[in-house]
C-alpha cells in the first residue's frame, strides 16, 4: 500500500470537489490519499453533494494505522472563506503553501507520490507571486535542471519539447542539446517507470511535413534529424523527425511507446480529443513521482454536480501503479 500526497488546488476551483468525489465514499483503494486544504471548505463543499465527509487530520502515521473509514487531510487553513466558482486573489499564498509542503514532504520521503490538483497561474501571478506552473516549481524546488512533460491517454503518451511559451518562440526554444536531453529523458522514464525495455520513440517536426528536407523552415534537418541520428548511434530507438498531420494514425502508432511533440499544441489536441477526463499529467526527470489532472479549475462548475471527478482517480491510479514498480525494480 501507498500513501500519495494531493495538493488540492485552486479553492475556488473544481480541486476540492474532485477531491472529495473521488475518495469521500471511503473506497476500497490499493492506496491511502492525503489532501493537503481547509477542512471547513471540504465539509461545506461535501455537504452540497449529499455525503458527508469523515475528516481527520494526518499527522505523519504509518499506512497501516490509517483507517479506510476516514478522509485524511493534513491542514491548511484560508485567511477568508472562499466561494465556489469565484476566484481570489488573496488564496494564492495558501496554493503556494500547499505545493511548497507536498514538494518537501515527498523530497523527505514521507509520501510515495504526488498529486496537484488545478490551479490558476494568472491568479497567484496577479496576487505578487512570480509563478509560471507547477511543472516549472516543482523542478526548482527539487534542484531538478531539466524536467518534461508527458500526457498519458488510453495507450498513447505524448510528451512535449516545449510547454507553455509563445509559438514565437518555440523555434529559438528548440535547440540541440535541449532536444538531446528531452528524448534522453523521455527514454529513461519509460524505461525506469514503465518498465519498457527498448523504447520506440516517435519525434514529431517542428514544420509542416518536418520541413520537406529544408523547403519548408531549415530546423528538422539541421537540428532534430542530427539529435535523432547521434542517440540511434547510441543504441536509443527513435523514428523521426515525421510530419504530424499523420503520425497519429492508428497504423503509423504501431509498436510506438511515446510521441515527442515540439510545443504544446501539435501533441495534445489529438490526445485530449482520445480521452479527455481520463488523461494524465506526467513529470518526467524528477527525483520523485508527480501526476495530475488533464482539466483547469472550471471556475463554472465548481461546487456543482456536474464535476467529474475522472482525470483525479486516474491520476491516483497511474501514481500508484508506477510507485509499485518503482519498489519492485
Amino acid at each position: 500500500m501507498t500513501k500519495l500526497v494531493i495538493s488540492s488546488g485552486d479553492p475556488a476551483g473544481v480541486g476540492p470537489d474532485i477531491c472529495i468525489k473521488a475518495f469521500g465514499l471511503n473506497q476500497k483503494l490499493p492506496y491511502t490519499p492525503i489532501i493537503l486544504g481547509d477542512p471547513n471548505l471540504f465539509e461545506e463543499r461535501a455537504k452540497k453533494y449529499g455525503f458527508p465527509i469523515k475528516i481527520k487530520e494526518y499527522k505523519g502515521q504509518e499506512e497501516s494505522f490509517l483507517s479506510r473509514d476516514f478522509f485524511w487531510m493534513t491542514p491548511f487553513y484560508l485567511k477568508r472563506a472562499v466561494k465556489a466558482g469565484i476566484p481570489d486573489p488573496m488564496s494564492a499564498s495558501y496554493m503556494m503553501e500547499m505545493l511548497e509542503f507536498s514538494i518537501s514532504s515527498i523530497m523527505k520521503e514521507e509520501f510515495n507520490a504526488l498529486i496537484t490538483a488545478p490551479i490558476n497561474k494568472e491568479l497567484i501571478n496577479k496576487a505578487g507571486i512570480p509563478f509560471k506552473g507547477h511543472t516549472e516549481v516543482l523542478a526548482e524546488l527539487s534542484n531538478t535542471p531539466k524536467v518534461l512533460m508527458m500526457l498519458v491517454s488510453k495507450g498513447l503518451r505524448v510528451a512535449l519539447a516545449s510547454r507553455h511559451i509563445p509559438i514565437k518562440e518555440v523555434t529559438d526554444f528548440i535547440t540541440y542539446d535541449h532536444l538531446k536531453e528531452c528524448i534522453q529523458i523521455l527514454n529513461l522514464s519509460l524505461k525506469q517507470r514503465w518498465l519498457i525495455k527498448d523504447p520506440h520513440i516517435k519525434v514529431l517536426g517542428l514544420n509542416p511535413h518536418a520541413g520537406e528536407g529544408g523547403f519548408i523552415g531549415k530546423e528538422d534537418k539541421e537540428i532534430i534529424l542530427p539529435v535523432i541520428q547521434n542517440l540511434n548511434k547510441k543504441g536509443l530507438k527513435i523514428t523521426g523527425p515525421v510530419s504530424a498531420d499523420t503520425a497519429f494514425l492508428p497504423k503509423n502508432l504501431k509498436g510506438v511507446d511515446a510521441v515527442l511533440a515540439m510545443y504544446h499544441d501539435q501533441g495534445l489536441p489529438v490526445l485530449k480529443t482520445q480521452g479527455f477526463g481520463y488523461a494524465v499529467n506526467i513529470t518526467l526527470g524528477l527525483p520523485f513521482i508527480r501526476t495530475s489532472v488533464d482539466h483547469g479549475t472550471a471556475y463554472e462548475i465548481a461546487g456543482k454536480s456536474e464535476v467529474d471527478e475522472s482525470s483525479l482517480l486516474a491520476a491516483t491510479e497511474m501514481a500508484n501503479k508506477i510507485s509499485e514498480r518503482c519498489k519492485c525494480d
